[in-house]
């Protein structure tokens, strides 16, 4: 019985762990799309197919600042990404998160020198030839461009064409704006698509996926006219238009 006991234990302690480590590699194409509807297929080693398979915290759905310190700015959260912050600073909130998401693209693909961001007047800042090591190069982008730079720089999208990847830009004056990003896309016949959104925000913080509510979407997913409103009545910094990065 005493062996038995202990087989159990060991048993019960390897199923822990192995759902522990499947908590840690959940991704964003792990959460289920709403009932009739079909997740988009995206072409492997495209930007859309690495935001689609971005890898979230298993552990919990607390968004965690700069500082290290617990948010509480009454988000809605389905999944914080597991990427930890790169400076210990107040840098990298919603623009330069989508950067900071097109970077690592890159680095994953092994393709740095074809990464190309933007300066703040939105023309194109290239990292091939800089001499800045990767995380220099983020910074001084992150420091010297944002939405404003993104709006100009990225290239303007047609709602039909929308895949993810894309980003929701809001900048009217080229001040304070806001860059949310579309991380996966569902489809249904005769219904509009259906969105995976997510995004940072001020203070610096880790990049989180914004759940839908019944008023904006569809089990957690929100319609593109469903984000228009959400923003309106929630972060109200300018009409949303679509960018894309240029592939």
């Amino acid at each position: 019985m005493r062996i038995a006991r202990i087989a159990l234990a060991a048993l019960a302690a390897l199923a822990v762990i192995a759902c522990s480590e499947a908590g840690a590699q959940e991704m964003v194409n792990k959460i289920p799309a709403p009932t009739g509807y079909t997740r988009v297929a995206t072409e492997a080693g495209s930007f859309s197919r690495f935001v689609q398979t971005l890898e979230l915290r298993g552990d919990s759905k607390t968004i965690h600042t700069w500082k290290g310190e617990e948010l509480n700015q009454g988000f809605h959260v389905i999944g914080v990404a597991k990427l930890p912050l790169l400076y210990k600073q107040d840098l990298e909130q919603c623009a330069d998160w989508a950067m900071r998401l097109w970077a690592e693209h890159h680095k994953a693909a092994g393709t740095l020198e074809r990464l190309t961001l933007f300066n703040y007047d939105g023309s194109k800042k290239a990292y091939r030839g800089s001499g800045e090591s990767y995380e220099k190069f983020l910074r001084l982008r992150m420091a010297y461009s944002n939405s404003h730079s993104l709006k100009k720089g990225a290239l303007p999208v047609k709602e039909p064409d929308i895949r993810p990847g894309d980003l929701v830009v809001q900048n009217e004056t080229g001040g304070i704006g806001h860059v949310s990003v579309i991380l996966d896309k569902a489809t249904a016949p005769n219904k509009p698509p259906l969105y995976l959104i997510g995004f940072s925000f001020m203070p610096a913080q880790e990049f989180h996926i914004e759940e839908a509510s019944a008023m904006h979407g569809v089990s957690g997913w929100f319609t593109l006219d469903g984000f228009r409103r959400y923003l309106k009545d929630r972060l109200d910094l300018g009409e949303p238009v679509l960018r894309r990065f240029q592939e």
